[in-house]
């Protein structure tokens, strides 16, 4: 990120009762088809010159077979998006496996060459969701402060694959990390995202482990943010959260020919007032 932009962007976070925007973004599929990378390319244009500063949170699936070749077209359209917006990625089963389904021996270490550390802070670029980073010896999760706002970033992609790569997986032992973690930071605002749905139950969509997730961010997070399924979706108050936001498509037109994009503002973040407001807005 610019220094400038860099500055301008932490001044507004530092104070508790200033609105702070979120944009969150999912499922981008880079590889798939060349229309997937030209609407990419659309949408952080749009990022960039209607909220530069924001923080962006892309929830998984930023390329379709975990290529390098992928990682690598992704990377440079994520280079250029740094250069006005804080960003932060999590993985989905797509960017550890061919298709989603068949995993990639090199997926993993793809992941973390090319898109596994935060992009754009002002700061050195540092692996975020190893066992080093915050719960030591906890693998696939991340946290990142951002005033009175903390982001809990957890791998739901299964790279050592215990489940059908689709299905994802989340274990007791990230579950009880993401648990510590979240009660460390009682009194912040706290982000959680992932890539896979919690709440679906179908066979081959399925989050297993779920319940344990569901039961570490019970009444311990005030927005919960994912893709996978390719649908929009919105729930209050559902399952001792605050609000939740299942992400469709980035890269997919909604209506037409149109490209939509995420925005959710956050009111009086820090406080027991903490509220969000949130909407769909048309790429221009």
């Amino acid at each position: 990120m610019h220094h400038a932009a860099f500055l301008a962007a932490n001044q507004r976070y530092d104070g508790g009762t200033v609105p702070q925007t979120i944009i969150h973004l999912s499922d981008l599929h880079i590889g798939l088809r060349k229309a997937e990378y030209e609407r990419c390319a659309r949408l952080f244009a749009y990022v960039t010159n209607k909220y530069p500063g924001s923080p962006v949170l892309i929830t998984g699936d930023l390329v379709d077979s975990a290529t390098e070749k992928q990682f690598r077209q992704m990377r440079g359209l994520l280079d250029q998006l740094a250069q006005s917006n804080p960003i932060l990625a999590v993985p989905g089963n797509h960017d550890y496996a061919w298709k989603g389904n068949i995993l990639r021996p090199d997926g993993w270490a793809n992941w973390v060459k090319y898109l596994g550390s935060p992009l754009g802070w002002g700061e050195a670029e540092v692996p975020w969701m190893d066992e080093e980073h915050e719960v030591k010896g906890v693998d696939g999760l991340g946290v990142w402060k951002m005033g009175q706002i903390v982001f809990f970033g957890v791998d739901s992609g299964d790279p050592l694959d215990k489940q059908v790569s689709a299905r994802g997986f989340i274990s007791t032992k990230l579950a009880s990390g993401l648990h510590t973690a979240l009660d460390a930071y009682e009194g912040k605002t706290r982000v959680v995202f992932l890539h896979h749905h919690p709440f679906n139950e179908g066979f081959f969509m399925k989050l297993e482990g779920s319940p344990r997730l569901l039961k570490a961010i019970k009444e311990r997070c005030e927005l919960l943010l994912f893709g996978h399924n390719h649908e929009y979706g919105l729930w209050y108050n559902e399952r001792g959260v605050d609000f939740t936001v299942a992400s469709h498509k980035s890269t997919d037109h909604i209506s037409g020919e149109l490209l939509f994009v995420t925005v959710i503002e956050v009111k009086k973040p820090g406080t027991p007032d903490v509220s969000f407001s949130h909407r769909l807005e048309v790429v221009t």
